[in-house]
C-alpha cells in the first residue's frame, strides 16, 4: 500500500502537467473544471476526482492539506495549481480574503454612499442603505394613508361581479 497517497508517480505527474499552461507565474489548468471554476482531475485511473490545486499542493509539499484547512489561491485565479500561489488557511480566513463584487461597491443602487452611518448590515452580511430604507418606509406610509397599494395598484374591492354557485 502507498504510504504517501498524495505523492504522484512520474507518469501521473506528467499526465497532469500536459494540461497545465504557465501564464504569468500561474500554472493554469486547461482540463475539466467544477461549476465554480476550479480545476478537477483524477490522480490515477479509477480514482475519485479531486481539485487540481489540492493534488499539486500535496505533491509538491509532500503532505496532505492539514485537517480543517483549505487552500487559498493567493493569486485569485481558481484554475491556478501552482503550489507557491496556495496557502493553507481556515475556512473563515479564506472567506474573509475573498473578493466579493458587493464589497467593492461604494454606493447603493440609488446612488447613496455606503458610510458607517448610512449602512445597516443584515445577519447574512448583506449591506442595506439606511436612506433607501427611510424613503421606502415613507412611501409606504404615504400610499397606505391614501388607500393606494405601495406598488401603485388600487386595492381590490369586493363590489365587482361575483360568481353564483347556487344550484337550481
Amino acid at each position: 500500500m502507498n504510504k504517501t497517497p498524495w505523492r504522484l508517480n512520474p507518469t501521473e505527474y506528467r499526465k497532469l502537467q500536459r494540461k497545465i499552461r504557465n501564464t504569468d507565474g500561474c500554472w493554469e489548468w486547461q482540463g475539466p473544471t467544477t461549476p465554480n471554476g476550479y480545476g478537477k482531475a483524477r490522480k490515477r485511473s479509477g480514482a475519485r476526482e479531486q481539485m487540481t490545486h489540492r493534488i499539486m499542493w500535496e505533491h509538491h509539499n509532500d503532505q496532505e492539506v492539514p485537517d480543517k484547512l483549505q487552500l487559498d489561491h493567493l493569486c485569485r485565479n481558481r484554475r491556478c495549481c501552482n503550489p507557491e500561489h496556495l496557502e493553507p488557511v481556515t475556512g473563515s480566513e479564506n472567506t474573509k480574503r475573498q473578493d466579493h463584487r458587493e464589497r467593492r461597491k461604494t454606493h447603493c443602487p440609488k446612488g447613496h454612499e455606503y458610510t458607517q452611518e448610512n449602512t445597516r448590515v443584515s445577519k447574512q452580511g448583506k449591506r442595506n442603505c439606511r436612506t433607501c430604507d427611510r424613503e421606502r418606509k415613507r412611501d409606504i406610509s404615504v400610499t397606505s394613508a391614501a388607500g393606494v397599494e405601495p406598488s401603485g395598484i388600487e386595492p381590490e374591492s369586493n363590489s365587482g361581479p361575483q360568481a353564483d354557485f347556487t344550484t337550481v
